[in-house]
């Protein structure tokens, strides 16, 4: 007797129909429309639990959950802790606070001409700089107060770009406020070299007190280059093995009290320089204005200045319900 039976195939169940139906618009049609609705399935796969499935066997009792839950807890992984439990319930994950696809972000960073002054070190200074737009009132203000004195204060940004896909996150303090434009460097080449030629100086009065940054007067024509007196002043002058004291006497004034009023402070005392290869810290400034330690997260920073498609790609899309520490984003 023949085997009259057929093997029909299976109807395709509603999810994977959905999700054909779904892709075949978004790959043949291209709209306004269909662009926000991109946007919005993109913002949906990465805050919405259920959209793939694991890559982990799914726990058979609560024996299995309960290893996973101390595997997490043990490398403190607390969201992705949460996240577990979430999918063996089957419900949908923590919400990661996001803006709405599309939207812009009310922040961004502005280019300025950097300040190049004559001499030696010239051609090493940074043609430009940027800073976030909310600083700019501020550093603008304090950059004027150093032209009227006579001064030119050359400045270094790092690369405002968050990190790749499948790169590192940023997890030191330092590289987390260079995300959210909250740190600058005076250019490492505008002191240490030539006392008598560069812009900036490592400097304390001769007859006594601590090293800070001094800015010399370049331009005596400035408004009001005048009223600042010769004075003798001690300087730090490196070069690649060693670093020495040296005696000059001429118009320079302090940095940190103009640079402190737009928000920017040293991190730390700056020490000692030992060699052009060890200066110690004097060219770092941060801004933390408006970090409240135990309070502002790292999204709230990080969303201000990009949007939501580029935070869902990049590694610090896992740390945006980090808390400001003090000195760093931390997990709560």
């Amino acid at each position: 007797m023949s085997d009259t039976s057929t093997n029909a195939t299976a109807e395709p169940g509603i999810d994977e129909s959905l999700a054909e139906a779904i892709i075949n618009i978004l790959e043949t049609t291209n709209s306004p429309a269909i662009q926000r609705a991109r946007e919005v399935i993109a913002h949906r796969l990465a805050i919405a639990g259920d959209i793939a499935p694991s890559r982990i066997p799914a726990p058979r009792n609560i024996t299995e959950i309960g290893g996973y839950i101390n595997l997490l807890s043990e490398y403190g992984e607390a969201e992705q802790r949460a996240r577990m439990i979430a999918a063996a319930l089957g419900i949908a994950g923590p919400q990661i606070s996001l803006p709405q696809p599309g939207a812009v972000p009310p922040l961004s960073f502005v280019t300025r001409d950097g300040a190049r002054p004559a001499g030696p070190q010239q051609p090493s200074f940074p043609l430009t700089y940027t800073i976030r737009s909310d600083f700019v009132p501020a550093f603008d203000n304090a950059v004027q107060e150093i032209t009227i004195r006579g001064g030119a204060v050359p400045i270094l940004t790092p690369v405002r770009t968050l990190p790749a896909a499948g790169s590192a996150p940023a997890t030191d303090g330092s590289a987390q406020l260079a995300l959210i434009g909250r740190t600058l460097s005076l250019a490492p080449t505008a002191a240490l070299h030539a006392v008598a030629t560069d812009p900036l100086s490592l400097s304390r009065p001769t007859a006594g007190g601590g090293f800070e940054v001094l800015v010399r007067v370049i331009d005596a024509a400035a408004p009001i280059a005048g009223t600042i007196a010769a004075a003798n002043w001690t300087s730090w002058e490196c070069d690649t093995t060693a670093c020495t004291e040296v005696d000059s006497n001429d118009a320079r004034f302090a940095l940190t009290p103009l640079l402190n009023a737009a928000g920017w402070h040293q991190p730390a005392d700056p020490g000692n320089p030992t060699s052009l290869s060890n200066p110690g810290t004097w060219a770092a400034w941060r801004n933390i204005t408006g970090l409240v330690p135990g309070v502002t997260r790292f999204a709230d920073e990080l969303q201000l200045l990009y949007s939501a498609e580029m935070l869902i790609t990049s590694p610090v899309f896992n740390q945006l319900d980090n808390v400001w520490t003090g000195s760093e984003f931390a997990a709560p």
